[in-house]
């Protein structure tokens, strides 16, 4: 009985240093760059395992993990092409322990298709970008068509054929040739890179919109049309969409995105912690026998990179007459 409050005194002390320790690591509150992190990060992906993002991702979490020298756990979050783990995203508090790894067109491309998404670049902050996707249109290596107008020739003789999009931002390049060619397309979702690929090679789609995975099956699969503003370096001679006479090149690139309000200081750490994934061989191997070139920018290039293609793709998507729905 006489412990009690001896006890009571005790965990009242431990009480008082839990709090002051845990006050001093807070941002804002004698915070350094050095004190992050202390603990596991999550990442979160917003496609199922096995498809670019996810591969490229997971590569990028290890080496985050040994540069800031806590675990960086993998999390899938897949639905509608990234959509649903971003709008998680913006559930979570500002302090650099839950991340997003995605391809930035979740930003600068899907708000305009889908109308229940309103994002704007100001509403997250950009950690950096590390590798560029070789964005196109792909189908089996024996399809009776090698262009988009052989295609097109092709589609109207089969009406009803299946299309497999990955996203909302995927819908619109056949939704928008459908639309120009009078086409009767019937698209279909895909989760992720995995589910594309499965699709391909079961023959379940003749065509799919791909990040770049198929290029590790150049003896199954082919490349129609790329969708970058740039030819793919995997396929040199393929056109891009705009050189096929339909103006709708978009670029994505694997991107760090954290909640608005991030601090600068957690922003440059995980900038810094990503440039090294450059040099690193275990993610070089993992890019380079997947055909993903590695194209490193910090957090100032990042967030300038989002905002430039928000303004060029909005023109794009206002000139071709699409809105969101």
């Amino acid at each position: 009985m006489t412990d009690f409050p001896k006890r009571r005194m005790m965990t009242a002390a431990l009480a008082a240093t839990v709090a002051f320790a845990v006050g001093a690591l807070a941002p804002g509150a004698g915070w350094t760059e050095e004190d992050y992190p202390t603990r596991p990060i999550t990442m979160l992906i917003g496609y199922a395992a096995g498809g670019q993002t996810d591969l490229v991702g997971r590569g990028a979490a290890r080496v985050l993990s040994h540069e800031l020298g806590v675990p960086v756990n993998v999390v899938n979050r897949p639905g509608s092409g990234g959509l649903v783990a971003t709008q998680a995203l913006q559930r979570t508090q500002p302090d650099g322990y839950t991340i997003l790894f995605q391809g930035h067109s979740v930003v600068n491309a899907d708000p305009f298709l889908v109308a229940q998404v309103d994002f704007v670049p100001d509403d997250f902050e950009y950690a950096g970008m590390i590798t560029a996707f070789q964005l196109g249109l792909a189908t089996q290596r024996d399809a009776p068509f090698d262009t988009l107008a052989e295609f097109v020739e092709w589609a109207r003789d089969n009406p009803g054929f299946v299309y497999g999009s990955l996203g909302p931002g995927a819908r619109l390049y056949m939704e928008a040739i459908a639309e120009a060619e009078g086409l009767q397309a019937n698209i279909i979702p895909l989760q992720g890179g995995g589910d594309m690929i499965n699709a391909l090679l079961g023959r379940q789609v003749v065509l799919a919109y791909s990040g770049g995975l198929h290029y590790r099956y150049p003896d199954e699969i082919k490349t129609i049309a790329v969708t970058t503003t740039y030819r793919h370096p995997s396929a040199p001679d393929v056109e891009t969409i705009n050189e096929q006479g339909y103006p709708l090149a978009m670029d994505t690139r694997t991107t760090l995105i954290l909640p608005r309000g991030t601090p600068r200081a957690i922003l440059e750490r995980l900038s810094d912690a990503l440039a090294a994934a450059q040099t690193d061989e275990e993610f070089q191997r993992i890019t380079g026998s997947a055909d993903i070139p590695i194209m490193y920018l910090d957090l100032d290039q990042a967030a300038e990179e989002v905002h430039r293609s928000y303004e060029t793709n909005l023109a794009i998507f206002a000139a071709a007459g699409i809105e969101p729905r």
